[in-house]
């Protein structure tokens, strides 16, 4: 199988590698140290799923000479540019797709898996749940820090192969990235996205870990108002939610989910620190715009988003 990584950050790169090592063919476009490092010497990962390194992988950061080389060709595109990166890249993919092209996203968010949708159709889309975290040391060279569960991978439209979507979670699988399909993948990223929203933006506006906020009960109490706020949304949009209640998903994020993942310090945090923008706007930003839609007071992600609108401006 051809695979294209669009936007080869941390996350796209350990998918690029594995991929890789696995025999695929595999194509990464993305920042261009990034890219000029894999290109002079591979691409390195370490971590918690061991040491690996993969040479035989083609590196662009300019889409126009990729597309010069390869539209048309690919089986399968991994999109992994940041949320507010995704307009402008499928922008560049209704160019780079065939007919046969599956697009899958595997990004933090919400609306990524709709414009992917009505760019290139429902039956080329596919919708992915990472929850694992990568952060690139220096280019070239990224190490895997926590995991809390596979991959999930599904479709969103009936008229996507199911097989398809069975084949590309074997493949991963089988790269070492333990990946398993559902028919349900909003119940899924939903689920990531209450995750982000009560972690990331706190954590990052008090500059700790995922395992730190757990230190306090005010921390505690306020990831509580967050996930209770997301549930009001999601249960008035009709979304069957696992777990089902506020209540049984704060158990599991304070005794499962953080603990797995208590080392990790968040991507939206060391944005910040490197002078970037954040995914603010379609995690709790995203919940506070829906919230007025629907009539739904959201105060808390509200706070949140402003507070790291205040930090991505200092």
């Amino acid at each position: 199988m051809k695979i294209l990584i669009y936007g080869a950050g941390s996350i796209g790169c350990v998918f690029g590698a594995f991929l890789s090592k696995a025999g695929e063919e595999v194509v990464l476009l993305g920042r261009p140290a990034q890219m000029e490092a894999i290109k002079a010497k591979g691409l390195r990962i370490d971590g918690i799923w061991g040491t690996h390194e993969a040479r035989d992988l083609l590196a662009y950061s300019n889409s126009e000479h990729l597309k010069e080389d390869h539209a048309g060709t690919f089986d399968l595109i991994l999109l992994t540019v940041k949320s507010y990166d995704t307009v402008a890249a499928l922008a560049d993919i209704v160019n780079i797709v065939n007919n046969n092209t599956i697009v899958l996203s595997l990004q933090n968010g919400l609306g990524n898996i709709e414009a992917v949708s009505k760019a290139l159709g429902q039956e080329q889309t596919l919708g992915g749940r990472i929850i694992f975290g990568a952060e690139t040391a220096v280019p070239g060279s990224v190490k895997v820090t926590v995991s809390a569960d596979d991959v999930v991978i599904g479709r969103i439209s009936p008229n996507t192969s199911l097989e398809k979507v069975e084949e590309i979670a074997s493949l991963f699988s089988f790269a070492g990235i333990k990946t398993r399909t559902t028919p349900e993948i909003d119940k899924f990223i939903w689920g990531k996205v209450i995750y982000n929203c009560a972690l990331n933006g706190l954590a990052s506006v008090l500059n700790i870990n995922y395992g730190q906020l757990l230190d306090s009960e005010h921390s505690k109490d306020i990831m509580r108002r967050i996930v209770g706020e997301i549930y009001l949304i999601v249960q008035k949009k009709g979304i069957a939610m696992e777990p089902a209640t506020k209540e049984e998903y704060i158990k599991t994020l304070f005794n499962r989910l953080i603990p797995l993942t208590s080392s990790h310090r968040p991507s939206m945090l060391q944005d910040i620190e490197k002078g970037k923008k954040t995914e603010i706007d379609a995690l709790n930003g995203a919940i506070v715009r829906m919230g007025k839609d629907a009539g739904i007071p959201t105060p808390t992600n509200q706070m949140i988003t402003e507070l790291i609108k205040y930090k991505e401006r200092k």
